[in-house]
């Protein structure tokens, strides 16, 4: 073998056998493992009827539905609690309480249940008793085998990205540039078919970032409805859940969604839980105490 100070001396032929072995290695380098088939659910909008009584009694049974599904992990999107503010009547002790209910009802869960805050999670404007209750920051991502997960922290149309999420997510994408599939979820939708106006204010920039790694969906579910958009390979997916409480009408709604994901395809379906037993209370709508002269 030829020392590295005399390569510039070889031969010709010698520099097409080297050329020829370095294209070799090149072509029979590893590329990335293909990902096994898995089924993931995306629920949200669970949060009781009032902030103040009760609470979403139909969730105990689409639990045991998720169940049967089997699936490997679960999303919530999102207003776990009917949250609000002092200002109008509200008081850390009725969202404290909803969430110790949520809580205590998801240990029928079976698989792991990841959570990001909704709009309506918030108290006085933040989402303190959320991260308390939880355990989750306001974003974070996770694995499944090759497979990264991103929970992005936008709640509502107007909702400008801090500075420091839009960092952490750009540095988050590109360590995982060679994931297999990324997927994306936020609790207000990103970008929506044009004629819709709903998307966010930083929909387009978070676009522009999507289309460089291997996204391939971005799922939210504030909107009560499914809608699947696709935009330069990008799938855009509104997978919004209703109908969890007595007061819910919740025929028209799914409860949640099935994800399945195989040989790079990502496919959907809203289930409509077959609950047992009574399932429906019409709202009481007392009238308003009548003035007295």
């Amino acid at each position: 073998m030829w020392p590295l100070n005399r390569i510039n001396q070889a031969p010709p032929l010698l520099f097409a056998v080297i050329a020829a072995a370095l294209a070799a290695a090149a072509c029979s380098a590893p590329a990335t493992k293909p990902a096994p088939a898995f089924t993931f659910v995306v629920i949200g909008n669970t949060s009781p009827a009032s902030p103040f009584t009760g609470y979403a009694e139909k969730l105990d049974q689409v639990f045991e539905s998720i169940n049967r599904e089997n699936p490997v992990l679960v999303v919530h999107t999102g207003n776990l609690v009917q949250g609000g503010s002092e200002s109008v009547g509200v008081s850390e002790k009725d969202v404290a309480r909803q969430y110790r209910t949520f809580l205590e009802q998801k240990k029928a869960l079976g698989p792991v249940l990841h959570i990001m805050a909704g709009e309506k999670d918030l108290y006085n404007g933040k989402a303190d008793l959320f991260k308390k209750f939880t355990g989750r920051t306001l974003w974070y991502s996770f694995n499944y085998g090759n497979i990264h997960f991103i929970i992005l922290h936008v709640l509502h149309k107007e909702h400008w990205m801090s500075p420091a999420q839009k960092a952490w997510l750009k540095r988050d994408l590109e360590a995982q540039r060679d994931a297999a599939a990324i997927f994306v979820f936020t609790h207000y939708p990103v970008l929506a078919p044009p004629n819709s106006g709903i998307r966010c204010v930083n929909g387009n920039d978070l676009h522009a970032l999507f289309v460089r790694y291997p996204v391939k969906a971005v799922l939210s579910g504030s909107i009560r409805g499914l809608y699947d958009y696709e935009k330069d390979g990008v799938r855009y997916i509104a997978a919004g859940c209703f109908g969890f409480t007595m007061e819910d009408w919740h025929w028209g709604f799914n409860q949640y969604y099935v994800a399945h994901y195989d040989a790079g395809r990502l496919s959907i379906r809203g289930v409509r839980v077959n609950f047992t037993g009574p399932s429906y209370r019409p709202k009481i709508i007392r009238p308003a105490p009548a003035k007295k002269n």
